[in-house]
């Protein structure tokens, strides 16, 4: 069983074009390279007056922004292919600078397909790179194995199947024991903390884990 902490560094933000946050998570992880999508670089600069450090997709939109002016010093990676949303590209370009342990932010958007499709995104890169979300003070992180979990007593915990695991737990209010989870069926929402170390023993499947978030500090595997 490996052990979930909560105490490395991020080595990257993504920043999407949905609904970003507020303005004190970028201020955190400010030593963090800003990978944003063309549209989510005009909303860091309309809102926080914030330049992305690289600006990718097929920069259309960004070139009709009056804002683009200012932006001209970030890196502009144009991408025009349609097969890939700029999620994948963002996340195919951290991929090719060495940057695994990514925060994204703005993923939840502002039209509901463009969630999901970032989800299936997610689900399909998340075991190249260590993909953390963050949205209203909550991380959520892919879990494709059992895990032992830093986290704090009385801390608010929910497991979401994708699609389908079975899971057994350890320390939590309302345990699982050996229950099968699946999408459209059955998920754990908002159980609670009770003892720690929090283990989650999947015998089969994934689940996503959302918890408290501990910016700026970034998830890290161990052994």
């Amino acid at each position: 069983m490996r052990r979930l902490s909560f105490d490395a560094a991020f080595d990257a933000v993504v920043c999407l074009d949905g609904t970003i946050p507020e303005r004190e998570v970028f201020q955190r992880v400010q030593r963090c390279p800003v990978v944003a999508a063309d549209g989510a670089a005009v909303q860091l600069f309309r809102h926080y007056g914030l330049r992305a450090d690289v600006i990718i997709g097929d920069l259309d939109a960004f070139w009709r922004a009056p804002e683009a002016q200012w932006l001209r010093t970030a890196r502009l990676v144009q991408i025009a292919e349609q097969e890939t949303n700029d999620f994948e590209k963002a996340l195919q370009f951290c991929h090719q600078q060495g940057w695994r342990r990514l925060l994204v932010v703005g993923f939840q958007g502002r039209e509901p397909d463009h969630t999901l499709i970032n989800w299936s995104v997610a689900l399909r890169c998340g075991r190249e790179l260590e993909l953390c979300f963050y949205d209203s003070g909550r991380y959520g992180i892919l879990l494709w194995e059992s895990v032992e979990l830093a986290l704090e007593v009385g801390e608010v915990l929910s497991l979401v199947p994708q699609p389908a695991a079975r899971v057994r737990t350890h320390g939590l209010v309302w345990e699982l024991t050996d229950e099968r989870l699946q999408w459209g069926v059955r998920e754990s929402a908002r159980n609670v903390v009770r003892s720690v170390p929090v283990r989650i023993e999947l015998s089969e499947g994934a689940v996503a884990l959302f918890c408290q978030a501990r910016l700026p500090h970034a998830p890290r595997w161990e052994r």
